[in-house]
Order: structure tokens, then sequence, then C-alpha cells
């Protein structure tokens, strides 16, 4: 159970019209509870007097669709508008498990967390037979920490996320031994945040930790330390009146606490048994602050018991009882609406799941129905949030389903698959030695998730139901001259139904035979059918009878208007002696009230679920890890690129200097062919250091944003790394054919490495130095625009805006959600010679041919040739480099013809 506190929903849209219980009470009448000082379950429980019977009527619509396998609770963030899931398979190792985020409006699921291992110990075994998934029950968010708080039970550990990047920041399993055996964990499995604690319900106590630096504060006990079957199932802490409510399931009992004293409760409500002989198993609690009541919730035992019982929250007073039968379980309300929201665990009956209960009479106004008709189990949780009600149910409705969150219990690899082996089972002989065999793998199934709203809508009539006399209160009166004789009868009868008295003791003196009794009503100033005794019977032997008396009316009696009409009092005399001679004289009355007929609640309408399509279960998240949080809004303005620090220029090999007395004229070079034109670029100064800059010589160039570091891949880059050459002095640009990305690189900046299983998006380029140059750095042939980064699918703490690190064998999908090209780590594609192609929505710029021209594209070249094959002659570089060899060809020919002539004239 969860519930949304500062923001309750308003004005849903709804399909189907059902009604719900608002019956108002009539003035100067009694139900036979009433007259006996308690509440009737079929009473109103607010409203004013009045003399109809309404009821408020309610719209309603529900929808499903395909949840996890194995789900438990759910939890709603309000600064990040997300619903928070959680779902373990249990039997055998717990293979199967996750915890998941949820966009409430669409119902999809955008990330699964792949949660941490502990040992695997088989049932009856004593050595580990691998590993399972720690798993994911309780949950609950903490909003100004940012954080989501889960419960893992089989464990015995409790695990805090990032709300952001999914990333493990705290675990109790890394406490030391000291820590823990001082915390005594025992199957927590509740988790509720409120005033900076986190509140975890185990066996016999609560514990407590901050929220903010995840120590452990105290532990509130709430039981005996003998009475380990006592738990905290489920709880309400409310932040705003600053009070936590503790349900102690085999107590009977709500423990009150203030928020900022846990020392000792506030108060101690005593829980109401229907059915005094059944146990009663209090599960769940939750607060109405308009209607200053509370709401505790019981599963029962075999459907006695089960149900919610309402009490005043001032005095902690029982109100009423809703009778549901079943396993009531999972509470929570929409207090702007007086609405409770139960869930019921039974899966026996398919049309009852979740109940829409009114607060303001105490009864339901629909049920929605389950998704299955064949589980053992029904709807586990609820939470009311500004999207609407969600409901998760353990049904198993979709068979073999595929899931990427389930491991080998052998090697705690993840893998997507609709089957798992969970663990071992011992195939030997009873007595013989064990045989630990790998058991057969068991389909998984998800369950269903369920979204429903309601709102109020006006009245509709509600059903009138007259009062009999097993509804009435039965009393006995004495004789005032005999004590023996007696009469019985119902103090509040129906009006115009007969009323039925007895009585015993009723004795002739004489003989063994009965007196004669004769009745009158309102001593004798009633009559009917012209006689004012209104009957008379004939005691037996034993002093025993009967009688069935007419009600009067206008047209067998005296009495006129409503003089016996509902709420109107009389009293029925009972006489012996004057009819029997010889009899004895006595005497008895019994005063009756007429009674109002029951207003009663319209029939509670079915609600059936509409199906909503599967989107599948988003991307799944080392928890590890984590993600890196999404890229800004807005794309950032690259910087001027710094001019690169001047060096030293390069030597060249020295040559023959022309004699001082006779100097060297130089030959014109000759020109290149008119059927290739060269444009030659300026050459750029060179760095200091080998790993400066680097910078192509076409015109399609896109500086990176100076001084920002690249992403860092987590595994092996897709394609083949990129063909650069190095000047003298200087790292070249990157050739990777046709199409190829040119990206100048910022000076000292850091490259992609390769790593992980996470692809990079964009070229590994290798480049290649000429003599006296350092080694050139990988380049990043996947540039974005304004100065954007391509993003890795390695470690998120240095990937790129959307990067995250897919566990083994599971590949993250491309949500899509990004629009910067390279900015998403999943979904893009690279060609071979290294380019990288954008995700959607994006642009790569490419060099084309070699020539100065750059263009933009959104889709990859489809004519880029292997690595191998690249060559200078299609960069700007290539063309340098052919015109730096005809100048040396020309200056070579100029020494020549020095030598010739200073040969001639000697």
């Amino acid at each position: 159970m969860f519930s949304y506190n500062n923001f309750r929903p308003r004005g849903f849209k709804v399909w189907a019209t059902v009604s719900a219980a608002t019956a108002l009470t009539f003035a100067g009448t009694l139900t036979a509870a009433q007259a006996d000082g308690a509440m009737s379950p079929a009473a109103p429980a607010h409203g004013s007097a009045s003399a109809t019977c309404e009821y408020r009527s309610f719209d309603v619509r529900a929808e499903q669709t395909q949840g996890l396998p194995g789900q438990y609770q759910l939890a709603y963030s309000k600064k990040n508008d997300a619903l928070w899931a959680t779902g373990t398979v249990l039997g055998g190792a717990s293979t199967t498990a996750t915890l998941a985020k949820i966009d409430p409006q669409t119902m999809k699921v955008e990330k699964t967390v792949a949660l941490d291992t502990v040992p695997y110990v088989p049932k009856h075994a004593t050595e580990p037979a691998g590993v399972q998934l720690k798993g994911a029950f309780g949950i609950d968010v903490d909003d100004a920490n940012n954080t989501v708080w889960v419960t893992n039970t089989v464990a015995n550990e409790v695990t805090v996320y990032d709300q952001a990047t999914l990333k493990e920041v705290f675990s109790t399993s890394k406490l030391s031994q000291d820590e823990r055996a001082k915390i005594d964990f025992a199957h927590p499995r509740e988790v509720r945040v409120a005033d900076g604690k986190a509140f975890v319900g185990v066996r016999g106590s609560v514990l407590v930790f901050d929220t903010k630096t995840y120590a452990f504060l105290q532990k509130i006990t709430v039981a005996d330390v003998e009475d380990k079957t006592t738990a905290v199932m489920n709880m309400w802490v409310d932040e705003s009146e600053g009070r936590a409510y503790f349900p102690v399931r085999m107590r009977d009992e709500v423990k009150i606490y203030d928020l900022k004293d846990l020392s000792q409760p506030l108060q101690v409500v005593k829980l109401h048994k229907q059915d005094p002989g059944a146990n009663l198993y209090a599960s769940d609690v939750v607060v109405d602050h308009s209607l200053n009541e509370i709401y505790v919730s019981s599963q029962g035992d075999k459907g006695k018991n089960s149900g919610v019982g309402v009490y005043d929250k001032t005095t902690g007073e029982f109100k009423a009882w809703i009778d549901l039968g079943g396993r009531a379980l999972s509470l929570d309300a929409d207090e702007d609406n007086d609405v409770v929201y139960l869930t019921d665990f039974d899966g026996k009956s398919p049309d009852k799941g979740v109940y829409v209960i009114d607060g303001r009479t105490h009864t339901v106004a629909a049920s929605v129905a389950k998704n299955s008709s064949d589980a053992p189990f029904g709807v586990n949780d609820v939470v009311v949030t500004p999207k609407g009600v969600f409901a998760v149910d353990k049904g198993g409705a979709y068979k073999n389903a595929e899931v990427p969150f389930t491991i080998d219990y052998r090697t705690g690899k993840f893998t997507t698959a609709s089957t798992s082996v969970k663990g071992v089972q011992n195939k030997a002989p009873e007595g013989a030695p064990a045989d630990w065999q790998p058991a057969e793998p068991t389909p998984i199934n998800a369950d269903t998730l369920v979204k429903l709203t309601a709102s109020p809508t006006g009245t509709v009539k509600g059903q009138t139901k007259p009062v009999t006399g097993s509804e009435a209160n039965v009393k006995t009166v004495e004789s005032r001259q005999d004590a023996e004789a007696k009469v019985t009868g119902a103090t509040v009868v129906s009006e115009g139904q007969a009323i039925k008295v007895s009585g015993t003791g009723w004795k002739y003196p004489k003989g063994a035979e009965g007196s004669t009794i004769a009745v009158k009503y309102d001593r004798g100033k009633v009559s009917v059918n012209g006689d004012a005794v209104i009957g008379t019977v004939e005691a037996d032997a034993e002093g025993n009878w009967s009688i069935e008396l007419p009600y009067p009316t206008a047209d067998n009696s005296t009495v006129k208007d409503a003089s016996w009409g509902p709420g109107t009092s009389h009293t029925l005399s009972f006489l012996s002696g004057s009819i029997k001679e010889g009899d004895t004289s006595r005497g008895a009355n019994l005063d009756i009230t007429i009674a109002q007929p029951t207003c009663g609640a319209p029939e509670t309408m079915h609600v059936t679920p509409t199906n909503r399509d599967f989107q599948g279960y988003g991307t799944l998240v080392d928890s590890k890890v984590g993600e890196m949080a999404p890229a800004p809004a807005d794309p950032v303005k690259p910087e001027p690129m710094p001019a690169p620090s001047p060096s030293e220029p390069v030597k060249q090999e020295p040559m023959p200097n022309p004699s001082p007395s006779e100097p060297v004229k130089q030959e014109t070079m000759p020109n290149p062919s008119p059927s290739e034109p060269v444009k030659q670029e300026p050459m750029p100064a060179p760095a200091s250091s080998t790993d400066g800059d680097s910078k192509g010589s076409g015109a399609g160039n896109t500086e990176q944003d100076p001084g920002k570091r690249a992403s860092e891949a987590g595994g092996q880059a897709q394609g083949q790394p990129g063909a650069g050459q190095q000047g003298a002095g200087q790292q070249g640009p990157q050739a990777g054919g046709q199409g190829q990305t040119q990206v100048q690189q910022d000076p000292g900046q850091k490259t992609p490495e390769a790593g992980g299983q996470g692809q990079t998006q964009g070229q590994q380029g290798s480049t290649t130095k000429s003599t006296g140059a350092a080694p050139g750095e990988t380049g990043d042939g996947a540039s974005t625009k304004e100065g954007g980064s391509s993003a890795a699918t390695g470690d998120p703490a240095s990937a790129g805006d959307d990067g995250q690190k897919a566990p083994e064998n599971n590949a993250p999908e491309n949500s899509g959600d990004h629009g910067n090209a390279g900015a998403a780590a999943s979904g893009n594609t690279m060609n071979n010679n290294g380019g990288a192609s954008g995700t959607s929505g994006s642009q790569s710029q490419s060099g084309t041919n070699g020539s100065g021209t750059a263009s933009q594209t959104s889709t990859p070249s489809n004519n880029s040739a292997p690595a191998a094959q690249s060559s200078l002659a299609h960069t700007g570089a290539g063309k340098l480099m052919w015109v730096a060899g005809l100048g040396a060809a020309a200056l070579a020919t100029g020494v020549a013809v020095v030598a010739l002539r200073r040969k001639k004239a000697h």
C-alpha cells in the first residue's frame, strides 16, 4: 500500500456509471442496532436527515496491460511523475526479479533494473549451488533525496537506488557484521518514507533509517521478543499530520506514533472482530482526514473477518464494519472524493479484484475484475496517483513472457528468456545421498498492471428494505404480579407487518392446564376489527404460548393518519384472569417502536478492464553502475577553438648548399595537370606536443567543444577502425572512406577507450605517424553539432547523455528520448570504415570523396569502403602530401641543375 498524500486525483474521465453509497439518515427513526446503542453496518455513517434514500453515483473506468512477473508493490514519485513497481518470482532460486520505472500516463515500462545477486542455497542443503537475485518486494520513494527504497525480503536486506540513474547507492548488505547484528533484520517487507526517515517493517518491530545518510536510527518494538510471528505488514506514514500508523498483524491493534518522538505510541487502537471466533490478521491501514476516520483491512480466516473496520480517528472508537469475504489486503484513499480503494488477494473470485468504497457510507460502489480466473492469488497492492489509481496482481495471466531480467543461477549472467531454471532439485531416493540436478525449465508468467479512475457524478436511488423480525431486537418482560409469567417479543417492528409474540409460565392455578391471555394495544385505546381485545391465546399445560397479532391500519382499526407510522412507539398489554374463571390475574407490558425501512445501497457494479497493448520492458540498467542523467534540453554552444601553442618547426634533411660565389636559381615548379586541379590548404602551425590538435583539410570538419572530455566506451566498438596519417609533428585527420566524418579534437582531450559490451557510437579511428611524430590518439568519428560528444554504453560515470551499461547478453534498447547525434548510446549502427550514423532526429557531418565540400545527412553512407582500402587521396591531407611531393621533386631538380652548372664552370 502506498498513499500519495500531497496530491490527490481530481476530475477523472470515466466510462461506466456505478453507484456508491451515500445513504442519508432519516429523522425520528430507529433500527434494531440503533435501539441497542450500536450502529448497523447498513446504516449510513454521514449525511443529514432526509426523507429520501439516495446514494452517490460514480463513473469508473479501468484498463490493464502486461506487468512484471511476481508483482508485489507500487510507489509513485511526484517529483519525477514516475510509477515504480517491484516483482520477484519465488519458488526455488529467485532467478527472475526486477525494479521497474513506469510511465503512469501510458503504462509503459521505461526502465528495469538488473538487481544484484546473493548466494543460492537449496532447501535442505548446506552449501550454495549458485546465485539468485536478491529480489524486490516493498517499495517507497524519497523525492527529497531523489531515491527509491526497496526491501529484499528473501535476502533480509534493504537497498536504495538513485531515481535518475537507477544506480544502487546504499545497501544494508554493505554494513559490517556488528552493525547488522545490532539492526537484527528479520523478513523486511514494508518500507515507508516520511520526515527524513525510512520505516522498514520486520518481524516484531519497525526499523528506522536516516534517508540522507542511510544511518540506522532506532528500532520500534511492536511485540514481545518471543512473539516472532507478529509483524507490521503494511503501514501508513503521514508527513503532513506528523503521524505513523502501524497495524500489528497478530495483535489485533494499530499503534500510532508521533514522527518527531518514536519512543512510545501516542495511541493504540483495539481492532474489532466481526466474528470473535476467527482470526483477524490486520493487513493495512489508511486515513481519511476529511472524514476523520481510520480504515484497517484484514485478511481474516477462511472468509471470516475479511473486510475493513472503520474507526474514529480521534477516539479510536469502532464505527462500522465493511464485510467483503475473500482476503482484504491493501488500502489507499482518495481524500478529495472520500473514496477508499481496497484489493482482494483471494484468487477464487475473478470479478473481485479492486473494491471502490464510498467512505461516506462505508459501502462498496464497484468492484474491478481480476485478469485471471485460475490463479491462487489475486490483487496485491493499490496506489492513488494524480494519473489514476494503479493496482498490481499476482495472477500470472500473461504466459511465457519474455523478459530481459532473468539470470542463469550457475553464472549469474542476465539473459532474455521466457523460461527459467530455478536452481536444483534433489533427484536421489529418500534416504540416499543427495543428488542435486538442475530443475526443469519453468515458464515465466507475467502479472497484470491495472489502471482505474473513479469520480462522483451525482446521486442515485438506493434500495428500500423493510425490517424483519430477525433484524429487530428481542426483549423479554415479566408480569408484575407473577415473575414466572413472561412475554418475549421484538421491540422494533416493521410498518404493516404482523407482530409475533410468545410467552412462558402462564399456568392456570387449578389442574394441568394453561391460562388464557388477552392482548390489547395502547391500553385498550386501539380497536382492531371493532374489538379492543386484539387477540386471545390459550397457554399449554406448561404455560407456554405464541401469537401473531395483526398490524393496525386505517382500514382495520381505529387508528388515524400516521399514529402507527414509522418512528412511533406503542405498548402491547398481555392480561389473564378476567377471561377464564378462576385464573390468576396477571399483566405484562411490552413496548415497541415502528421502524423506518432500511435504506440499502444499489447493487454493486462490476467493471471489467479493457486491454492496453504491452509496450515492452524498456531498457535494462545495471544497478552497479546505473545510467547517465538525460542531456540538457538546450544544446550547448561550442566555445571558440584555442589556437595551438607554437612549437619548433620540423627540420628537414640537410641539402647540399650551392657555392656562395654563384647563387642558385630555383626552377619554377610545374603546375599540376588541368584535369586534376588541386587547391592547397594552409597548414596549421605544429603543436609543441604530438598529442595536440587534429584537424582535417575539408571544409566539412566539425569542431568539438574545447575542454570537453570524450566518452569512454564500455566494450568493443562496432565497425572497423578508420585509418589516419600523422604529419610531421602534427596529428593527422582520420580517413574513413566516403561519408567519413572529420573531427577536430580539443588539445589534450581524452578520447574514447574500448572496453565492455557497450558500443561506442563513433569511429574508433586509429592513426599512424611519420618519422619523429608521437602516436596519434583515437579519433571520434561520430561528431555532434554544437560541440556534443558521442556516447558509449560503458561505465556511465563517463558515458554520454543516454549511455548505460547493459548486462551481458542484453543490449539496451534506444529509448529515443534525446535527439542529439551520438547522444543515445543504443540503437545506432556504424559503417565498416568507422563512420557513425546518427540517431533519429540527429545529424552527422561527413566529407565527400576528399573534396572540400561538407554535406549534412541523417543516414549512414551506403558506399563506404573498407578501412583497409582507404587512402590519403580521399582526404585533404592526401592532397597536401601530393603537393608536397611535387615541391620536393622540383627542389631536387633545382639542386641537380645547380650542380651541373658548377661542373660546367669548372
